[in-house]
């Protein structure tokens, strides 16, 4: 029998229970519980080698839990039937560092294709709404334009535009900053915030810039290297002050500093 997305309002939107993480006998993290609420710009963050990216990898269905479980309104993904797991990554979206774009292919090509594999909107449905994506991340009118022609900043938008072509519920970025400058990375910030309310959508980012974590986060987990699991999880600002772990006090006040330098930047 097939199984449904359980869409129950009053559970998590996702919760991690006991998640243990590696690959082989080498262990990255374990004893991993945290929630994430809908409508959560959520934070991975730790130094590096911590398994931030690992933990993505976990949560969008690439690598199975050494342990433990990630469970969507409920659903287990690597528990699912091959239908339900489609229809939770329709309800997806994911964008990495370089946007990872079909060079061959325009940006209004990239943006459709999702459309064109997983509905059944006509062709001139399928403009309308490539068109209405490319609107929202800034990029109007560059449907012809080819990924080689674009700045790092505006790779980074079209990767976001293809990312939310099915209006996803769940949105994952993998260092959605790197490589760009500190006022690219403000405002690619707003984007993101912009673009979770108009989708209604639900944000999980794994990031190493500290700036961003205190600016749009809402919640967070901080993974520790040494000790192999997490530190602490909560509202990045509110753990600023609050944490009763040093590592994440001092790792947060170097974020608050760094955020009123970029502030400063702008001015």
């Amino acid at each position: 029998m097939t199984q449904t997305i359980n869409n129950t309002e009053n559970q998590p939107f996702i919760s991690v229970t006991n998640l243990g993480i590696g690959y082989g006998n080498r262990v990255v993290q374990e004893n991993l519980n945290f929630t994430v609420n809908k409508n959560d710009i959520f934070f991975i963050v730790g130094g590096s080698g911590c398994g931030k990216t690992t933990l993505l990898k976990n949560m969008i269905g690439l690598i199975p839990p050494a342990k433990g479980e990630v469970l969507y309104r409920g659903q287990n993904y690597y528990n699912a039937d091959e239908h339900t797991q489609l229809e939770l990554l329709k309800s997806w979206g994911i964008t990495f560092q370089s946007g990872a774009l079909f060079s061959s292919m325009s940006l209004g090509e990239n943006v459709a294709l999702p459309l064109q594999l997983y509905t059944d909107l006509s062709e001139k449905q399928i403009a309308e709404t490539v068109a209405y994506k490319l609107a929202l991340v800034g990029l109007a009118g560059f449907e012809e334009f080819y990924p080689s022609e674009l700045s790092g900043g505006m790779h980074k938008r079209a990767g976001l535009a293809r990312a939310i072509a099915l209006d996803p519920q769940l949105l994952f970025f993998d260092e959605p900053s790197a490589g760009l400058d500190p006022i690219s990375s403000l405002r690619l910030d707003q984007l993101i915030l912009q673009v979770c309310q108009a989708l209604d959508s639900t944000v999980i980012i794994v990031s190493h810039e500290l700036p961003s974590i205190l600016s749009i986060g809402t919640n967070s987990v901080f993974l520790d290297a040494q000790s192999k699991t997490m530190l602490d999880a909560g509202d990045p600002k509110l753990l600023l002050h609050n944490s009763k772990q040093e590592k994440v006090r001092q790792f947060l006040s170097r974020a608050e500093a760094t955020a009123q330098l970029a502030e400063e930047k702008t001015l």
